[in-house]
This record gives structure tokens, C-alpha cells and sequence, in this order.
């Protein structure tokens, strides 16, 4: 039997040199880990693995375990096809969610396991981190989320914090499909987009697949309610998303500076998000989702950085049955801390600083 060694390295574009930050990096097909937001990683494997780095708009790598050099280097290959006439986008559109709605309920009860880190920053400082495994459903969102363990890392004498796992559980298809969605927040794949958005298409070669790039913009009806616009990528064949970038306009945070207040000030937030999907199994399962936000008081900028990503692992190795989350940092407070579980299943690389904060808390837990 070979051993397993741990690998380390930064993944960074070819051309520019500049690092890629949450690159999906796979160990004999199956995701391993992600490089962090300084593009750094770190996974287990033998000598004989097989590791693949994507990255989109950047040509897949493949390299064996024992060849892999510190500094893996993607090229940039994002390739625009010549306009044809395929469908009209409404047509297409209706046949996109046709698909995503019939694979998400055939595949509703597909589990896996998945690891959640946020930190927040105020005026750039990491100020906490929030970490937790979730056994939650996998069909194009983290639904039906409950939590495993988790960990928080506080350093300073106030907490400046939010809960992203919701946000992580962004949700893309429209649920109603007879009537106009009257949903809190308006999504892309909705049968009345049209009522909602701006779109534009286009044809683009990826890594050798045909994917259409669908570009979503709010109209004025729309100027003042909770909205999801930006890019989604759409596998030609299969006509299942991939992929989707873009911001949440229109919401706003109740801030406190006192953690327990219950006297706030609500301001503007914006929010940026990242997911990814792989479709091998006929389906969107949720691979990755990254979420971005800020907000300033009078006093401070505040920002939240959260990752959320399937381990692809399918049964817990745990005794303790997961709970249903309402609030993930008071239930993460209630459970004890567990050293060993975190040293078997850690795979996503630290910062210094995370290090640094991951060591306090688990001075605090000891």
C-alpha cells in the first residue's frame, strides 16, 4: 500500500502571474479541496493520484501526485463562438429550467457532506472566524442543512458577525411555475424572467464543451425589490447550469455593535456570490459557493467572506446526530469542541492569520 503524503502549493494564471482564489482542485475525480483566497492549498494523496485544477475561463490541469510542482500555472482559455441561431432565448431559457426542475426533484434526496468557513474583516483586520460540517441535501443548493460540529475563533473584545450559511443556500429556480414569482428575493431561472430582467446570450468553448453564458440585468420594475443578477453558464448539451456569478441587489443589514443589542441600524449590503455546479450525474449538484459582502457604519468598513463546499463525502462518521440549524453560532457554541474530528476531515489550507486565530480558539476549548 503507498502512503499518503501532504501536498502544498499556490495556483496561479500562466499569463498575468496573479493567483486564482478558490480554484476547484479534484484527487482521482473526486473535489479534494479548494485553493484558499490567497490561492494556496493543501490535500492528502499518493504518489500516484491523479489531481486536476480548474478554474473557469482557464484550461483544466491534470498531474500526477508525485510530479505536482509548488506553483501550478493555468492557462487562460475562454473562447467566444461566432452567433448562430440556436433558439430564441425565451425558448431556450424555458427548456433550461424545464431540465433543472425535473433533474432537482429527481435527485432531491442526494446527501453529502459539506464544510463552511466565514471570517469576517473590520477596516481589513480578520476580527473571526466561523467554521461547522453540515449534512445537507446537494441538488443545486444546500438544502435541508443541519449541522455536524463546527468551531469559532474570535480575537478582539467585540463580535462583529453575521450568519452567511444562509446566503450560501442561494436558491436559482423559481418555485412557482404558474404564476409570476412573488418570491422575497427575484431569481434568474423563472419562467417570468422577462418581467424581471435584462438578458443577453452567448456562445463560449471552455475547456472542450460548449457552454451558453446568459447575462441577467434588472430592468426599473425592478429597482427597489431583493434580486439575483449576473452570469450563469449553462452546459449546451445537457442544458444544465454550471456555473453562476453575479450579486444580490437591494438588501440591507441590521447592524449592531453590541452583540445581544436589540436596538440596530440598518444599512445598505452588498453581496456578491460564486457557485458552482458539476452536472456528471445528470444533475446541478452544488460543488461550491463563495459568498462576498460589506457594509460601512460611521465608523467602520465590515466585511464577510464565507466558503462553502462539498467534501463529497456521503455518510457521517460521526455518533452524534446532526442538528437542524437556526442560529449556526449559538448551536456551534453549545456543541464541544472536537480535536480529532477536525484533524481527520480539515482539508482547505489556512491563511497565517487563520492559523493564528484557529490556535486561540483552540487554547479557549482545551
Amino acid at each position: 500500500m503507498q502512503a499518503q503524503t501532504m501536498l502544498d502549493g499556490i495556483v496561479k494564471d500562466k499569463e498575468t502571474g496573479e493567483i486564482l482564489p478558490f480554484a476547484h482542485i479534484y484527487r482521482q475525480g473526486k473535489l479534494a479541496t479548494l485553493s484558499n483566497a490567497r490561492g494556496e492549498f493543501s490535500l492528502e494523496a499518493e504518489a500516484d493520484d491523479m489531481i486536476r485544477f480548474t478554474y473557469l475561463g482557464h484550461k483544466s490541469v491534470d498531474v500526477i501526485a508525485k510530479d505536482l510542482p509548488k506553483v501550478v500555472k493555468l492557462n487562460p482559455s475562454l473562447q467566444y463562438l461566432p452567433e448562430v441561431v440556436v433558439l430564441p432565448v425565451s425558448d431556450l431559457l424555458k427548456d433550461i429550467i424545464k431540465k433543472t426542475t425535473k433533474a432537482v426533484r429527481k435527485w432531491n434526496d442526494e446527501k453529502s457532506i459539506f464544510f463552511f468557513r466565514q471570517s469576517t474583516f473590520v477596516d481589513d483586520t480578520q476580527r473571526n472566524m466561523m467554521e461547522a460540517f453540515f449534512d445537507a441535501g446537494s441538488a443545486l443548493t444546500a438544502s435541508s442543512v443541519r449541522l455536524i460540529t463546527g468551531r469559532i475563533a474570535e480575537g478582539g473584545d467585540v463580535f462583529y458577525g453575521s450568519d452567511l450559511y444562509r446566503l450560501s443556500q442561494i436558491w436559482l429556480l423559481g418555485k412557482d411555475k404558474h404564476k409570476p414569482s412573488y418570491l422575497k428575493t427575484i431569481v434568474p431561472l423563472d419562467l417570468h424572467y422577462g418581467e424581471y430582467y435584462e438578458t443577453s446570450l452567448r456562445r463560449i468553448k471552455y475547456d472542450g464543451r460548449t457552454l451558453y453564458e446568459i447575462r441577467y440585468e434588472s430592468n426599473d420594475t425592478t429597482r427597489q425589490r431583493q434580486i439575483v443578477t449576473g452570469t450563469l453558464y449553462v452546459d449546451a448539451e445537457q442544458l444544465l447550469p454550471v456555473k453562476m456569478i453575479g450579486k444580490i441587489e437591494n438588501l440591507t443589514v441590521v447592524h449592531r455593535s453590541v452583540e445581544g443589542s436589540i436596538v440596530g441600524e440598518k444599512l445598505p449590503i452588498d453581496i456578491s456570490f460564486d457557485v458552482s455546479f458539476n452536472i456528471e450525474r445528470d444533475f446541478p449538484e452544488i460543488m461550491s459557493v463563495i459568498i462576498n459582502s460589506s457594509y460601512r457604519d460611521r465608523h467602520h468598513d465590515y466585511r464577510f467572506l464565507s466558503l462553502l463546499y462539498n467534501t463529497g463525502r456521503r455518510k457521517l462518521d460521526t455518533k452524534h446526530k446532526p442538528t437542524y440549524i437556526y442560529d449556526l453560532r449559538k448551536q456551534i457554541k453549545k456543541k464541544r469542541f472536537n480535536r480529532d474530528f477536525w484533524n481527520r476531515h480539515e482539508t482547505l489550507k489556512r491563511t497565517d492569520l487563520e492559523n493564528m486565530l484557529n490556535d486561540l480558539q483552540a487554547e479557549e476549548n482545551k
